[in-house]
């Protein structure tokens, strides 16, 4: 097992009264890597981090800071993907489960497992909030210098949503924070506000019309906050504002309480170059037996109008065997397709201006994609939907929520016959 670099968290145990120097990404290993199944609570001057684990695998993660607002914030960023889930139904969910005394952090997943029994989420949005939970937790979990920490029992009535492997989760967030340290060295945390210091035309580099645009949208939101409500990932937000701030038109306040609690990112020198940890490897889906694996990478190109889909399906297809080229634009992606000339497409069918079925057909009446296998991936689960997919010349049909296992089963399929 390679050692996560970083900060050394000072642990104590209310099961042993012992106290050890571990990094807190050791610290879940460890859990892990024991299959251990209960709840791991860091606490760390005023803020704790909560981890549900089962059979050492992740099912929820959150933080005591205003536990809804990371809710809700996340019910926004994802309102694509989850368009039940209204302002009504969030006021609801507040109404319902918010304590004005006690835990919230457990709230938090009481309200999530009512929203899934109730069928607001079905399994795939509940993973993606839950991930999405999780791994905004383990960054500022993995950022702490000294913490002390407990594990208790799960209480055994309590329902399990979903479970995710410790130690991808740990690698994602190292990646993230990484790209966070890339940044201008002026953000040390996501929920600092940019604010426009002044819209005066003396600088000529940026039109009176993008400073009042740029104005506008900087009301006092954090970083955080502003990309769920325009549902902009935090990084490409950030890379968006960077000539502002160059030039000194865009500052950045203090993050507001009690984000201000949280601690500041891990920065880019105490993250190894390494992070992976060593697992149980799963060579159930190995294609490197196949022609995928000899001359070049298999190009698989995935088209989707929500980022969070697309984030996941570059997940699940290893990049060592693949080649993964992600397009959100429909109306772009026709001639990204035509220049890439993909081995293989992963194709949403509800896409807005240009449909999958309608991208479909163009791509099948080109010369060159007569053969390529074409997946639609799509929530549609009818006889109806299967049947315009095929008349669109889709080669096959993966099912929302799919799984990993699913999805490598299908690109493996069709890509022994392609080759």
């Amino acid at each position: 097992m390679s050692r996560f670099c970083g900060m050394q968290l000072m642990v104590y145990s209310a099961a042993d009264r012992s106290t050890a120097a571990l990094s807190p990404a050791n610290l879940l290993s460890q859990l892990a890597e024991s299959r251990a199944s209960g709840c791991l609570t860091i606490l760390s001057q005023d803020v704790s981090w909560i981890f549900y684990l089962h059979n050492g695998n992740l099912f929820y993660g959150i933080t005591s800071i205003d536990p809804f607002d990371c809710l809700e914030r996340n019910l926004k960023a994802f309102s694509a993907e989850i368009p039940n889930i209204d302002r009504p139904i969030r006021q609801q969910i507040r109404s319902l489960f918010e304590k004005q005394e006690g835990s919230n952090s457990t709230a938090v997943y009481q309200a999530l497992s009512w929203l899934r029994s109730e069928g607001f989420i079905n399994q795939f949005q509940t993973d993606l909030l839950i991930k999405n939970l999780i791994k905004e937790t383990l960054e500022s979990f993995l950022s702490l210098q000294t913490a002390s920490h407990r594990f208790l029992a799960l209480d055994p009535s309590l329902p399990i949503l979903t479970e995710f492997t410790v130690f991808p989760l740990l690698d994602e967030t190292f990646q993230r924070l990484r790209e966070w340290s890339g940044l201008s060295e002026k953000v040390y945390s996501p929920f600092q506000s940019p604010y426009l210091f002044s819209q005066s035309t003396s600088n000529n580099k940026f039109s009176p019309e993008k400073l009042q645009k740029l104005g506008n949208l900087l009301k006092g939101y954090s970083l955080r906050h502003l990309a769920a409500l325009i549902h902009q990932d935090e990084i490409k937000l950030m890379r968006s504002l960077d000539p502002y701030i160059q030039e000194g038109v865009v500052f950045f306040r203090e993050p507001q309480p009690p984000f201000d609690k949280l601690p500041p990112l891990l920065r880019s020198d105490l993250i190894s170059g390494n992070t992976a940890i060593a697992g149980p490897v799963d060579t159930s889906n190995n294609l490197t037996s196949s022609p995928s694996a000899t001359a070049r990478p298999v190009k698989i190109v995935c088209i989707d109008d929500s980022p969070i889909i697309l984030s996941e399906l570059r997940r699940f297809l290893d990049e060592d065997r693949f080649e993964v080229i992600t397009i959100i634009d429909s109306v772009k992606a026709l001639m990204e397709v035509m220049r890439i000339e993909p081995d293989l497409i992963l194709l949403d069918v509800g896409m807005p201006n240009v449909d999958g079925y309608k991208f479909c057909k163009v791509v099948r009446n080109h010369p060159n994609f007569k053969t390529t296998p074409i997946i639609m991936v799509t929530g549609n689960t009818g006889l109806i939907d299967r049947a315009k997919a095929k008349m669109s010349g889709a080669t096959d049909y993966l099912t929302k929520p799919f799984t990993q296992e699913g999805l490598l089963n299908i690109v493996n399929q069709h890509l022994h016959k392609q080759f």
